[in-house]
């Protein structure tokens, strides 16, 4: 899971997280296109993988309010079900599908870092509390 353990995703990281999933996507597949020159196209399935990712996911949200897990959780699926079949065979040209791949990769490597060092910093946290008990 990407959370780490015993740690929720916030509500903006899950949102954004099928949109990083779909630009890596991208990415790679620009980064292979890079040499013949030929666009990416976008397909739908991207998008339904992102849609599952989502669902598969909203469990460990943090949710602001019990009643976002129906009104957000699902509205935001199949909003990115609907966008994947509206942007079907949209072709990008492969130098930006790549340089957007390459920044979809960043956001979430920075996004894992912060989250692994915030758990060690709760560890630690809670080390301290267990030895000054």
């Amino acid at each position: 899971m990407v959370c780490t353990a015993g740690r929720r995703l916030s509500l903006a990281g899950w949102l954004g997280l099928p949109l990083l999933f779909v630009g890596m996507v991208a990415g790679l597949n620009g980064a292979l296109f890079l040499v013949s020159g030929a666009p990416v196209e976008l397909s739908s399935a991207h998008f339904g993988a992102a849609a599952a990712l989502a669902v598969a996911t909203s469990g460990e949200v943090r949710w602001r309010a019990p009643w976002q897990r129906h009104w957000v959780r699902w509205p935001w699926s199949a909003t990115l079900l609907v966008g994947g079949i509206f942007l079907h065979g949209t072709l990008i040209p492969a130098v930006p599908a790549t340089a957007a791949g390459v920044l979809a990769a960043a956001v979430f490597t920075v996004g894992l870092q912060r989250a692994q060092r915030r758990e060690r910093q709760y560890q630690e946290d809670e080390d301290q509390f267990a030895v000054g008990a």
